[in-house]
């Protein structure tokens, strides 16, 4: 059974949802208001503008991932055991952790809604555009650069740039990311997941 939301967390999300639909500037106080169920003037009891309530999904989004990654046991930041986890990772291990990442980015409510925020307000924003080069660009980019080239140092991974490693391993999971979120089905692409980190595996692992 899922816990109930509080007052604030509901301001939170049916505020994401309100902005993703409509953009930050389409929705009012008011509005966010009305789709929690209070009273217009209630809402500042809880936050004392939009700027704050969109500050405050941020903070959220950052708390869901973060609790995501220790429940699969997926490092947040790259460091020495970032590398000793994926020390002795085989075909299969790998295949979980991107089909476990894909489906927390895809599936679950939040992080879709918030991804379609963060496209959307990325030129009004400065933050937005952070995070959206924080979670699906230069994060993921740098994060899994760094790994390989500690797991070619170990003697895990071929000599190649680790760079363009990472770039060939991240760029097929974005497509994906984006095909779903244009109303592909995540089962249609369960295949093309799988033989993609096949590839990746047999063409980079010694």
């Amino acid at each position: 059974m899922e816990k109930q939301m509080t007052t604030k967390e509901k301001i939170i999300f049916e505020s994401l949802k309100l902005f993703s639909e409509k953009g930050y500037e389409g929705v009012s106080m008011r509005e966010i208001a009305s789709a929690v169920g209070i009273k217009g003037a209630s809402i500042y009891n809880h936050f004392k503008g939009k700027e704050e309530i969109f500050n405050a999904i941020f903070e959220e989004m950052k708390s869901r991932y973060d609790g995501f990654a220790t429940s699969m046991h997926i490092p947040v930041e790259q460091d020495d055991t970032t590398t000793e986890i994926y020390l002795n990772i085989d075909e299969e291990m790998l295949l979980k952790y991107t089909e476990n990442l894909l489906g927390f980015l895809v599936k679950e409510e939040f992080p879709v809604m918030f991804r379609k925020l963060l496209v959307g307000e990325q030129h009004r924003s400065p933050i937005a555009a952070e995070m959206l080069k924080q979670y699906y660009f230069d994060g993921p980019i740098l994060f899994q650069k760094q790994l390989f080239e500690s797991l070619q140092k170990k003697g895990v991974f071929k000599g190649y740039d680790a760079g363009i490693m990472a770039l060939h391993f991240y760029s097929p999971i974005y497509y994906i990311i984006c095909k779903l979120d244009l109303g592909a089905s995540y089962e249609e692409y369960l295949q093309t997941i799988k033989s993609h980190v096949h590839g990746f595996y047999m063409l980079y692992v010694k």
